[in-house]
């Protein structure tokens, strides 16, 4: 009997440690997090969120069919650069000098050093943090000059310029113990400079490691796949069917997984396994490609036995780019389904974006939440869920909802969102109103053909004014008729401005 209870206890302690080993340590109190963040897609591109999309999402339905849909969800700016610094730090990015805009191509990594990120406060909880994809934010690359006093410059500057030994980096320094990041390596020909010059960096050094980049030649078409081999190869490590050296992953700890690929970024590139697989031409093919590696990232959690303590994220950085109006003419494909605006823009379609979280314990399937949250909130959210203390420096626009997570219907008494253009244009949305600084909240060109196809009345006012919830489509600029109204969002959003966060 001693014999038998003694090997029940063995085999009892062996399981444990299994169980601590390929990842299932995390629980409801620190689950894993897969966050994908992907870039430019419309609020009407998936399924979940339009009927009528052109676009076949099955995987992303799927996971708003398990987890909560948010209707009135924002991104922290209507560009990619300054919306990824919203949601890493907690804060507008206006208030920073030359916040605005994404920045020029050689700028240092747009995250101050010492501005503490999500990431970070991850880690501080026992996380292991990887960042796979685009980043967005610029990089440390004066560190990597051959010559330390020359400040890069596009109008010159060659791959030759840096040593490579040294790393160019950024996540890795912003609370990231590992990243798989494009590195833009732009070069002037002839007259232009090329966007497009981008190279693969593993924690800050060429990858392959040893390889000397090309920026010219970087293949976009094998681009994704090699983003999603490398988000699945990590999830695989807490299966224990990949090495996690690579990775500085410890298998007792359980892991924030930042998947922010470029698509359906231009350039619109899907591969030849994809092409025609929608009704929106190529760039509907690439959504159904960003769909189909989504799926394997969600089939690596479940055949890791890890999806069932893992909360997946799924989010846009903005609305759409202003070529979903061509979409529109050719293929009857809204990829900002029933909202005006584009990427760029202050009228919704240019920052309200999907948004789906699928919290295990928190989160009941089949759910939809209406209230307005930014992305800059998800600092806070989770630094609620955590007891996780900070100064007031950190996160400074950043209010909890984790409330709202299992009570979609709960009171959420969140201050007033404040939107903005890269040209400076301020939006404030408070309840159901949007006040718009400036006689339009166009940035991109938008067709006449729309305006009259969605019945847009023409106003000769010098700012604009929206009740969302009697004009989601901000056809009818009701300023003139409600100065009241216009003076009170104003100098609510000249104070929020003047706060030094």
């Amino acid at each position: 009997m001693v014999v038998r209870n003694i090997f029940y206890f063995y085999l009892f302690i062996v399981l444990f440690l299994f169980s601590c080993s390929n990842g299932k340590k995390a629980g409801p109190d620190k689950p894993n997090v897969l966050f994908v963040y992907v870039d430019d897609l419309g609020y009407g591109d998936p399924g979940c969120y339009n009927p009528g999309s052109k676009i076949p999402t099955p995987n992303i339905d799927k996971l708003a069919a398990e987890g909560m849909v948010f209707t009135d969800a924002h991104a922290a700016a209507s560009i990619c650069g300054p919306s990824r610094y919203g949601l890493l730090t907690g804060r507008y990015s206006w208030r920073k000098p030359g916040g605005l805009g994404n920045g020029k191509a050689y700028d240092e990594c747009k995250i101050e050093k010492g501005r503490k990120t999500i990431a970070d406060m991850f880690r501080e909880e026992g996380y292991n943090t990887a960042q796979i994809g685009k980043w967005g934010l610029r990089n440390n690359y004066k560190q990597a000059l051959k010559d330390p006093d020359r400040i890069p410059d596009p109008d010159s500057i060659t791959p030759l310029d840096f040593d490579f030994s040294k790393p160019i980096d950024a996540p890795n320094t912003r609370g990231f113990d590992y990243s798989f990041t494009m590195v833009m390596l732009a070069e002037m020909r002839n007259g232009k400079m090329q966007k497009n010059d981008k190279w693969f960096f593993e924690n800050g050094y060429p990858y392959p490691k040893g390889s000397t980049p090309d920026p010219a030649n970087f293949d976009w078409e094998n681009c994704l796949p090699e983003l999603a081999k490398k988000g699945t190869e990590y999830i695989n490590v807490y299966g224990e069917k990949q090495e996690g050296k690579a990775f500085n992953i410890d298998r007792s700890k359980p892991f924030f997984l930042y998947f922010d690929p470029h698509v359906p970024h231009e350039p619109i590139v899907p591969t030849k396994e994809f092409l025609g697989s929608s009704g929106a031409g190529k760039y509907g093919d690439f959504v159904v490609e960003l769909d189909h590696y989504i799926g394997e990232l969600i089939k690596a959690l479940k055949d890791n036995g890890l999806y069932e303590h893992t909360i997946v994220i799924f989010a846009s950085d903005n609305g759409a780019e202003g070529t979903a109006y061509n979409r529109i003419l050719k293929y009857r494909h809204y990829s900002n389904g029933n909202l005006r605006g584009a990427k760029r823009d202050v009228w919704e379609g240019g920052h309200r974006v999907p948004l789906i979280i699928k919290w295990p314990g928190k989160t009941k399937a089949g759910t939809k939440c209406n209230t307005p949250i930014c992305f800059t909130d998800l600092f806070a959210t989770f630094a609620d869920h955590f007891n996780y203390t900070h100064d007031n420096k950190t996160a400074p626009d950043s209010y909890s909802f984790l409330k709202l997570l299992s009570e979609p219907e709960g009171e959420f008494h969140r201050p007033p969102i404040i939107h903005h253009t890269n040209r400076g244009v301020m939006a404030i949305r408070d309840g159901d109103w949007l006040y718009i600084d400036a006689p339009t909240g166009m940035d991109n060109p938008e067709p006449e053909w729309f305006r009259k196809e969605r019945g847009v009345i023409p106003s000769d006012s010098p700012v604009e004014l929206f009740n969302l919830k009697d004009d989601l489509q901000e056809t009818r600029n009701i300023a003139n008729e409600r100065p009241d109204k216009v003076r009170e969002l104003k100098d609510k959003l000249l104070m929020i401005m003047k706060e030094k966060k």
